[in-house]
């Protein structure tokens, strides 16, 4: 009771020693502690039971009126002035009208409840700043006030669940616990599907009431149910049922309509609130991995004399899937160039896009062959990532001296390398993606690249992507815009590929992460090594 931050019960601060009751919440820092005795009410519970089939119909005596769904409170409060909110009455079975005496009159006019000071102390009520569960508890609890209830059920829908997420008893407030709350069918599809308030009254005494066993059961004799709404969308119900000694009139029913109908603002309000305060979180979130993913790639490809690198990648979300990376290796400054392909899209694929990173990092520098190091790479995803998830890679060790090209390809796309002489080759042998099975084994090839060929690294977002005629970029387009531009800079040809693909793909939506590495051996290198040869 001493710290700084205190100990609360049901919302106030603890002062000295108390005693609990079943239902009430202690919380103490962030931690929130429901008590819950041996002999707690059986009243309330999440799941919903609906008893009786599809089809039933109400019962006879039962008064339904059309709800204000989402309507403004100020269009409520003209209705309640008017007294037209009692037209749209309507009753399943006709009773016979009969002339009130004029002192019968006066009682009922003195006995009305003042439904407009009800809409103005439940607004006043749910006025200040709160949470979506301190707005439900408070409530069910205005119900209680304005109703002689003896229990009280409120429910909201997520998805296609109905679910409670309130229960309140005539004696004490009570949670949801693990005990189901079984109503009628008919009246949930009446509420739910229609917008409709339902009163049924003496429903025991009605045969075709009696199959729904939520009613026998629990020996009720009056139930109402009431829509939650926002606009045409119910998105949850008030349910309330009573004894048959003290049924619920059609006074209530109205009272019942008028709480919920103000109270669907607030709640709606606060749904929305939260629902916008969880994506900005998300989107916080998504901006920090993004930040840290920007960081994994290369800020710019090493300077080695006589070679030409460049790369990018275009996440097709916040988040991308693909990785690439130019990794020079400390003991014999070979270069190292891989490229890989997540399978999937989002938050999963960029962390497992993360796991590869470092994988492909730490045994770049161990004095492993590209075949055992291809196996470890394979041996690590696998073990570390759900077994629908993996990996195509393309994974090259590069001599700058000599131009010698060492690579193992698991399941990536095909490298397309472009000879100067015209020639068009495509670095296929590997093995299987990585991550897809424990021991799998890879083979590795060794090509030349010559001063003036240039090596064209992509992910199938590139070659995938499709426009508006849902045509297929493909390799054949890749590989004649890279022929026609083989002399260009490595930047300058990965900015011609850009610039054709957009004009491709036009407005059509990316349905893929996009990453492209360009590898090119300058032309001046064989000048160089000529004049070497000569000296």
């Amino acid at each position: 009771m001493g710290s700084a931050n205190g100990s609360f019960l049901n919302g106030k601060r603890v002062a000295g020693a108390l005693r609990l009751q079943s239902g009430d919440r202690v919380r103490i820092g962030e931690t929130e502690i429901e008590y819950q005795s041996d002999n707690r009410s059986p009243l309330s519970g999440p799941t919903v039971f609906l008893s009786g089939a599809e089809g039933d119909v109400l019962p006879a005596n039962t008064i339904t009126t059309t709800s204000l769904g989402g309507r403004a409170t100020d269009d409520l409060i003209s209705r309640i002035r008017s007294g037209s909110i009692a037209g749209n009455t309507t009753l399943s079975q006709k009773q016979p009208v009969a002339t009130p005496a004029p002192e019968a009159v006066m009682a009922e006019a003195a006995g009305r409840r003042d439904l407009l000071g009800i809409v103005s102390k439940v607004g006043i009520a749910l006025l200040p700043n709160t949470s979506l569960e301190e707005t439900l508890r408070m409530t069910i609890d205005l119900v209680f006030e304005a109703i002689p209830g003896e229990r009280g059920f409120l429910f909201l829908k997520e998805g296609d669940e109905l679910v409670c997420k309130v229960a309140h008893g005539s004696d004490q407030p009570t949670c949801p616990t693990d005990s189901g709350v079984q109503i009628s069918r008919s009246i949930t599809n009446k509420v739910l599907n229609e917008g409709a308030s339902v009163l049924t009254s003496d429903a025991m005494h009605d045969p075709r009431f009696q199959t729904q066993n939520s009613v026998v059961l629990s020996q009720l004799r009056s139930v109402m149910a009431v829509p939650l709404a926002s606009g045409e969308e119910i998105f949850g119900m008030i349910y309330v049922d009573n004894a048959f000694d003290n049924r619920f009139t059609e006074e209530d029913l109205k009272v019942l309509h008028t709480v919920a109908s103000v109270a669907s603002i607030k709640i709606e309000n606060e749904r929305l609130l939260e629902e916008r305060l969880e994506k900005r979180r998300m989107e916080e979130e998504l901006k920090v991995a993004s930040e840290i993913q920007m960081r994994l790639q290369p800020v710019a490809p090493p300077n080695i004399e006589g070679w030409d690198l460049t790369g990018v990648s275009f996440p097709c979300r916040e988040i991308g899937g693909d990785y690439y990376d130019f990794i020079t290796r400390k003991k014999d400054n070979r270069l190292v160039v891989a490229l890989g392909d997540v399978s999937g899209k989002g938050t999963g694929a960029a962390l497992l896009m993360s796991s590869l990173h470092a994988a492909v990092r730490a045994q770049s520098q161990t004095p492993a062959s590209i075949s055992e190091i291809m196996g470890e790479i394979n041996r690590y995803i696998y073990e570390n990532s759900p077994l629908n998830k993996f990996v195509t890679l393309f994974y090259a060790d590069i001599d700058p001296e000599t131009g010698e090209v060492c690579y193992s390809n698991a399941g990536h796309n095909p490298p397309i390398l472009l000879r100067k002489s015209g020639e068009t080759l495509r670095l296929e042998a590997g093995g299987l993606p990585v991550g897809v099975m424990p021991g799998s084994r890879y083979v590795e090839e060794k090509v030349v690249l010559e001063p003036g060929d240039v090596l064209v690294v992509y992910s199938d977002g590139i070659s995938e992507s499709v426009n508006l005629a849902d045509e297929e970029f493909g390799d054949v387009r890749l590989i004649e815009v890279s022929r026609k531009n083989l002399d260009r800079s490595a930047s300058g040809l990965r900015d011609k590929i850009d610039e054709a693909l957009s004009r491709f793909v036009g407005t059509a939506a990316p349905i893929d992460d996009m990453t492209l590495m360009i590898v090119k051996r300058d032309a001046a290198a064989r000048s160089q090594m000529n004049s070497s040869a000569a000296d």
